[in-house]
């Protein structure tokens, strides 16, 4: 039992969830042990993103799309256990990113998916073990385009050097050499120092060669991993960060030594650490934060989900009021969350999400739908003025304009208020419509108290500010009929700054 206080449980679940519901601070606190709850997430069976989309095809109609699979998403991370996993799922899914706005790739929504699940599955496994599955799948190979990758002595060329350079700049090590808690190593003259250079690119590139889709896959070359066949790979003898990778090593396993020489590398424990430490909790951890992550993940041989547990039992997470525990929330995160204290739903029972609140257009994210290689923002992004000033990132706000304000606060209006108060109005299955049922009975009551209790712990992880409760007591009061007030009081907690930025 950690004795902890309902903002310190409620802002825990925040950072480890797709969003609150109602009742579950009750039943964390009811645990009262954050390293318990891991535990058992860590345990707890999962949904399966290819079957929801085949689901979804029954449901809907036609074909797979890209539409389809993005509402497979939502049906679990709405509606499904293993929480802790699916956040996680997305976290790496911003890490290792492919995307469907890549033109080979937006055909096979079957594919993404099935690259989705493989997230999913390894979220709690070994590093190493996850980006070897990474590195095979053809998704990844089509997007970074190693697949098919020759030898220099075959094509005539160098062979091609996206993925050798991605897989490091990226996925393991990064740019520049790190101290264990995150900071840069810096050279005699106070400069920073590269992990590697043009030369070890060149040879990665070599290691990368041979590999092929999986033509004779019951399932189609998208879906099962690439294939490795040493008569097109680069079997002469190469040379990586000082380790000489001797010749006549074929390609499977030159793969797994490289992987271990990645995954052992100094800078990933603090680069990877540092990064799902900014996914989940904060935008600027403090170094000894990254550190003891860090040396987690080297005690453990990068087991993510001891990683995790590091991350969130950490005891930075029960800090209040600190620029070092915040960070913006993420579009498609708020969405999430908003729903899910909802109790949103399409209509008549069924849990499929078809087009949720026209999500490309409005939040500019969603899942395997990032704009290039680098996700959506960059992890170090630094928006001009105080922010910059006091040398703090916040990478969630290049995501965030005033047009996209705007359109986010339209639609959280149109869904309060039209598919929320007037639900039993319309009936149309592309929408999700909310069921506030507990804030509309106390309105019915004439129990305003009761209102901003539930609102406060729904939106606001327990914590009523005194201008937010000026601006609902206001709302409340000029409502004659008080159930109207409920859309209004609801959409101006989820558009304020104690909603959009968690701290």
């Amino acid at each position: 039992m950690e004795g902890l206080t309902y903002r310190q449980a409620s802002r825990f679940l925040d950072m480890a969830t797709m969003g609150l519901r109602d009742g579950d601070v009750e039943a964390f606190l009811a645990i009262d042990d954050r390293d318990t709850w891991v535990t058992q997430q860590l345990a707890e069976g999962f949904a399966n993103h290819e079957e929801r989309l085949a689901y979804q095809r029954l449901e809907i109609g036609g074909d797979a799309t890209q539409a389809m699979r993005v509402g497979a998403w939502f049906d679990i991370a709405l509606w499904t256990g293993a929480q802790l996993r699916q956040r996680v799922a997305f976290a790496l899914s911003q890490i290792l990113v492919v995307s469907d706005r890549d033109g080979q790739l937006a055909p096979h929504p079957v594919a993404l998916a099935h690259y989705y699940d493989m997230l999913t599955t390894h979220a709690f496994s070994d590093y190493k073990t996850l980006l070897y599955h990474v590195t095979r799948s053809p998704v990844m190979g089509h997007f970074l385009t190693m697949v098919g990758n020759l030898p220099k002595s075959q094509s005539g060329v160098d062979p091609d050097q996206n993925y050798a350079r991605e897989v490091m700049q990226l996925f393991t090590i990064g740019l520049e050499e790190l101290n264990m808690d995150g900071t840069l190593k810096l050279d005699g003259e106070g400069n920073p120092i590269p992990t590697y250079d043009d030369e070890t690119i060149r040879n990665v590139a070599r290691i990368f060669t041979g590999w092929f889709v999986d033509s004779s896959g019951a399932n189609g070359t998208m879906y099962d991993p690439m294939v490795a066949f040493d008569d097109s790979h680069d079997m002469d003898e190469k040379t990586v960060f000082g380790v000489t990778f001797p010749a006549g090593v074929g390609a499977e396993q030159e793969l797994d030594a490289f992987l271990d020489l990645l995954v052992d590398h100094p800078n990933t424990a603090p680069y990877i650490s540092t990064l799902l430490i900014k996914r989940l909790v904060t935008s600027n951890p403090r170094p000894e934060y990254v550190a003891r992550v860090a040396n987690v993940f080297v005690s453990s041989g990068g087991n993510l989900g001891e990683v995790i547990k590091a991350i969130l039992t950490d005891s930075e997470v029960l800090k209040e009021g600190d620029l070092h525990v915040a960070k913006v929330r993420e579009p498609i995160l708020a969405m999430t969350h908003f729903y899910r204290a909802t109790d949103a739903r399409p209509k008549g029972g069924s849990t499929t999400v078809r087009n949720p609140m026209d999500y490309q257009n409005t939040f500019g994210q969603y899942p395997l739908g990032a704009p290039s290689v680098f996700n959506f923002f960059s992890p170090n992004s630094r928006p001009s003025g105080p922010l910059r000033d006091n040398n703090l990132t916040a990478p969630e706000l290049s995501l965030i304009d005033w047009n996209q304000v705007i359109r986010m606060g339209n639609v959280l209006y149109k869904t309060v208020l039209q598919y929320g108060q007037d639900r039993n109005k319309t009936d149309l299955a592309t929408e999700m419509y909310t069921f506030p049922d507990d804030l509309e009975a106390a309105a019915n009551a004439g129990d305003v108290e009761t209102m901003l209790t539930i609102i406060t712990r729904r939106f606001l992880n327990g914590v009523l500010t005194p201008e937010i409760e000026a601006h609902l007591r206001s709302i409340y009061d000029v409502h004659g009929t008080k159930r109207y007030a409920v859309p209004k009081m609801v959409f101006f907690a989820a558009i304020s700054p104690n909603f959009m930025v968690q701290e």
